[in-house]
């Protein structure tokens, strides 16, 4: 058997895929930040007023700001 230094070991089957993913992390949180604003919004129509609205949040359900009725995402 080829002995190896324990350090070589943790950086060869530790530290490279961690390195990797963190990479991987940045990479697709910098993309997901330069995507346009209308991508990231949410499109409601309220069933009560007929008023249409946009949320950059990112839920199923928003409150209407003219009524408050509860409505769901027309388009996400």
């Amino acid at each position: 058997m080829i002995p190896l230094p324990v350090d070589l070991v943790l950086v060869f089957f530790v530290g490279v895929p961690l390195a990797i993913t963190g990479l991987l992390a940045l990479f697709y949180s910098l993309r997901s930040m330069h995507k346009p604003a209308r991508e990231r919004e949410s499109i409601y129509e309220c069933a009560h007023c007929g008023h249409v609205y946009a949320f950059a949040r990112n839920r199923p359900m928003d409150r209407c700001p003219r009524c408050g009725e509860l409505n769901e995402a027309v388009r996400m």
